[in-house]
């Protein structure tokens, strides 16, 4: 499993002075405070006023001053550990490390076979977990697609089971909207577990949590409360749009996201103190001339980047988009503003970057761009790396012992050393004539043969029989439970 380790908690650059980062911070402190964040959770609004917050309950506004914000920062966990069923995947969040995780909750899938774009069903989170598990830069992963051939109140609990089955590395999930839907996730989580008090100890899942911009947290943050009870780190996205649910300029869209954010956290710290919460984003800009959101922009990148230095700052786990592509389909388009929209945030330093795997902003699943993207990752990654300059590296008694005229390919220093510098699995770098010999084939084509190798020879283990029947029982109580209340 690869990740980037930084050998000093210091970022390869910085986008934001300490000057602009107070700045920003400060603005966030006027807003909560005067403003305010829009919340409609009657249940959340009484427990903030108990915690201190002046409430407009007509307007459903919470005014949270900055006192109570410094201090749900300090209870506030400064590392998160995320297991996985597998002890050999858990990861840390500790500010020395990037990891790459899968994007998530799309809604359509390129068939493998056919290549016909349609609807995504349960099998395609099992095969992109597969995949996942397989991949060496993917640290994470996140149901890629949803299980639409399964009616929609439990849709995230497939989701749930087909990638826990699937795949030894943490999970992690968003698209959770009641506190009975997050009482069964944690259920299921126990089960693979072993129970709910192993699961605090172990927390294979985390769940990331969206709010409304601008300024707002829908009544789905009672889920919040769930998990947070639970130990299941939670991680607050917002995603403000510059231009339209933000202002149009980066900084002030900042501020937004910020303010969404330090709420989150607020309230996850009033309901259960040192709880394991970290700062994510998915806050982009705004196409005007084709009204879409922006999965692969250059400003997208930015923000990110910019988020994970606010998280940073905050001494927060940073969970910040990268790698999206706005392409419709795998190709060109694509692999530039995955690289665009991916080195800025790993550069800033963030902890995991969410983004692979998806085109079409973020809601459609090619198998074939997972391979891709993994290759994008670790070249990444060795972009991040750097150099590293000692007397081993200087090689330089080995210069003067080659000399003029000689070649360095026989040494035990080039054996040594060689490895360190990429080798890529599907880039294609033989001369013409051999390519042209071969088939001539694409990097698309490439990765295609690759997925196609992943999901005939690749079998992650799975759950224990027991454990895949209690699951199955949680999802058919739970469909009966969630109809009755729909």
């Amino acid at each position: 499993m690869y990740r980037f380790t930084r050998t000093t908690s210091t970022p390869m650059f910085r986008l934001l002075s300490k000057n602009s980062l107070d700045a920003i911070h400060w603005a966030t402190l006027d807003v909560l405070k005067k403003t305010g964040i829009k919340i409609f959770s009657n249940k959340v609004l009484k427990m903030l006023e108990e915690a201190g917050c002046t409430i407009d309950y007509e307007k459903k506004i919470a005014f949270i001053p900055s006192h109570l914000v410094d201090e749900s920062l300090k209870k506030s966990q400064k590392t998160i550990r995320l297991c996985a069923r597998n002890p050999k995947n858990d990861l840390g969040l500790d500010g020395r490390h990037t990891y790459i995780c899968t994007d998530g909750t799309g809604t359509h899938t390129f068939d493998f076979e056919t290549g016909r774009r349609r609807e995504s069903v349960k099998d395609d989170v099992v095969k992109s977990a597969v995949i996942s598990d397989y991949l060496d830069h993917v640290n994470i992963y996140w149901p890629m697609v949803t299980s639409q051939d399964f009616p929609a109140h439990v849709r995230v609990l497939h989701d749930l089971d087909a990638a826990l089955n699937n795949t030894e590395k943490h999970v992690g999930f968003e698209t959770t909207t009641t506190p009975e839907e997050a009482r069964n996730e944690i259920e299921i989580a126990a089960a693979v577990v072993g129970d709910k008090e192993k699961l605090k100890k172990r927390p294979i899942v985390n769940f990331t949590y969206c709010a409304v911009a601008p300024l707002q947290h829908a009544e789905s943050i009672e889920a919040v409360l769930e998990f947070v009870n639970a130990g299941v780190p939670v991680f607050f996205m917002s995603m403000p749009q510059t231009g339209v649910t933000g202002p149009a300029t980066i900084p002030g869209s900042l501020v937004v996201n910020n303010a969404e954010t330090l709420a989150g956290i607020v309230i996850s710290q009033v309901a259960s103190p040192g709880s394991p919460v970290g700062y994510s984003t998915a806050s982009s800009n705004f196409d005007m001339r084709t009204n879409r959101w922006l999965a692969g922009s250059p400003e997208g990148g930015i923000i990110w980047a910019a988020l994970s230095e606010l998280a940073r700052y905050y001494g927060l786990p940073s969970y910040v988009m990268g790698f999206g592509t706005d392409a419709l389909a795998p190709g060109p388009q694509a692999c530039w503003e995955k690289v665009i929209s991916g080195v800025f945030p790993v550069l800033s330093g963030c902890d995991v970057a969410v983004g692979i795997g998806l085109v079409d902003a973020c809601t459609t699943l090619p198998f074939e761009e997972l391979v891709i993207d993994n290759e994008i990752c670790k070249m990444v990654f060795r972009l991040a790396e750097g150099i590293e300059v000692n007397d081993e590296t200087l090689a330089l008694d080995l210069i003067h012992s080659i000399g003029p005229g000689g070649h360095y390919l026989t040494e035990k220093h080039t054996l040594k050393h060689f490895r360190e510098h990429v080798i890529p699995e599907i880039s294609i770098r033989k001369p013409y004539d051999t390519w042209k010999r071969e088939g001539a084939k694409s990097v698309i084509d490439v990765a295609r043969h690759k997925t196609k190798e992943i999901l005939k020879t690749h079998r992650p283990p799975p759950l224990d029989r027991d454990v895949q029947k209690e699951i199955q029982e949680i999802i058919k109580r739970a469909s009966k439970e969630l109809t009755s209340k729909t």
